[in-house]
């Protein structure tokens, strides 16, 4: 099950779940010191998501991910895409297929209530890239970056 945590919600939450964020940001050449307060400015704002994995195992309900999404724009196709911008487990969490699929499912629905078009993300971890395929997603693209 994926829950939104709602910009309200984020203060009583951002202790906690700031260092799994940090862990799970993907590296950026030349980035700034302050990427977790740009962060939380969003999620404060609402211009970017935070959301919680939990999975139901032996009748306990327990955290096991945390995501952040954002919606991006292509302003020359009009297009609005949900950007999955960073995925962590949280430590003791074992998402399973079946979660993952739950939580595409949740993203796809709330996507289309916010005018997108698709769910995207980036990742350079093969075994993200494979249970994508398996539930119904392609890596169709490569990201090519080079460091100035």
């Amino acid at each position: 099950m994926l829950q939104l945590i709602f910009p309200q919600q984020i203060p009583s939450f951002w202790v906690t779940i700031k260092d799994v964020i940090g862990m799970a940001l993907p590296p950026v050449t030349g980035e700034k010191g302050n990427k977790l307060n740009n962060i939380l400015t969003r999620l404060l704002e609402g211009t970017m998501e935070c959301w919680v994995a939990f999975s139901e195992r032996s009748g306990e309900k327990k955290p096991n991910g945390l995501m952040l999404t954002t919606i991006i724009s292509d302003d020359i196709t009009e297009t609005k895409s949900l950007l999955i911008y960073c995925m962590a487990t949280i430590e003791g969490g074992e998402p399973d297929l079946q979660d993952y699929e739950e939580g595409i499912e949740a993203w796809k629905k709330y996507a289309r209530a916010n005018g997108c078009n698709r769910v995207v993300a980036y990742t350079n971890l093969d075994y993200l890239v494979e249970m994508a395929e398996k539930i119904g997603g392609s890596a169709i693209y490569s990201f090519i970056s080079f460091p100035i």
